[in-house]
């Protein structure tokens, strides 16, 4: 094809037919530039494809962790009711009604108010994009602006969590004058024997410092509850939003 145009180009120059060459010259300009534009368009898609292949990793892989991170919150949020449940049945109970609960009854609902689980949520794919720019790769914006902002949102629900935990830390020097150790590593371990000193659940209900306890576990559990409700509703639309960005939205 070029040593067509060359000679082409040769024997319009040697024929002195300028106008003829003038328009083979814009011709082949105009077939350079076209081939210049396929290249750079071929390019282009190349990138795009390349970009959206990276798009939709970071996409799926943020659909797992957060699928996973909701199971957590459900489960962390289901022990909060069992600690919201037990600590009120034990605030409104009369110290003569104590003495007709069974004293298991009783040290469970104990050992309920002193569940300690957190929101641990993983965070692997959403520092990776956000680490390596992918994460701009995403159209929505609604979906960008929540994932930048989940760690905060997460952080404000962990120092709820914290002033949950210290209150239930304290747990051991209001219990251990009124129930024996023995009575809560009996539901782990059955064949240990029953105490030889039994427990005074009645005393444990009248002491007001218990009644501080159970309050103060109450708030703080409460608390936390509310704000891993936030947490949850933000998860829900991130996956929401990044279901529809993979175009599975119903």
């Amino acid at each position: 094809m070029l040593p067509f145009f060359r000679q082409l180009r040769k024997r319009l120059l040697t024929e002195n037919r300028v106008r003829n060459y003038m328009l083979y010259a814009v011709g082949e300009i105009t077939l350079v530039v076209f081939g210049i534009l396929i290249a750079l368009w071929v390019n282009d898609w190349s990138e795009d494809r390349k970009e959206g292949e990276r798009r939709d990793k970071l996409l799926n892989a943020l659909s797992v962790e957060f699928n996973a991170n909701l199971v957590q919150l459900d489960s962390v949020m289901l022990f909060n009711d069992r600690v919201l449940d037990a600590s009120l049945k034990l605030i409104r109970l009369e110290p003569e009604a104590a003495l007709s609960i069974p004293s298991d009854t009783l040290r469970d609902w104990l050992q309920n108010t002193s569940w300690l689980w957190t929101f641990n949520p993983q965070n692997g794919a959403l520092r990776s994009g956000i680490s390596s720019g992918d994460i701009h790769l995403i159209k929505s914006d609604s979906l960008i602006n929540l994932l930048f902002s989940w760690q905060d949102v997460v952080a404000d629900a962990g120092e709820n969590e914290e002033r949950h935990i210290d209150s239930q830390l304290s747990s051991p020097s209001v219990i251990a004058p009124y129930v024996r150790s023995t009575d809560f590593y009996r539901i782990t371990y059955p064949k240990m024997v029953k105490s030889k000193f039994p427990s005074d659940y009645p005393g444990l209900v009248r002491d007001p410092i218990f009644e501080d306890y159970l309050s103060e576990v109450y708030g703080h559990t409460r608390d936390a509850k509310n704000e891993l409700q936030l947490v949850r509703k933000q998860n829900l639309k991130i996956l929401q939003l990044v279901d529809r960005e993979l175009g599975r939205a119903n």
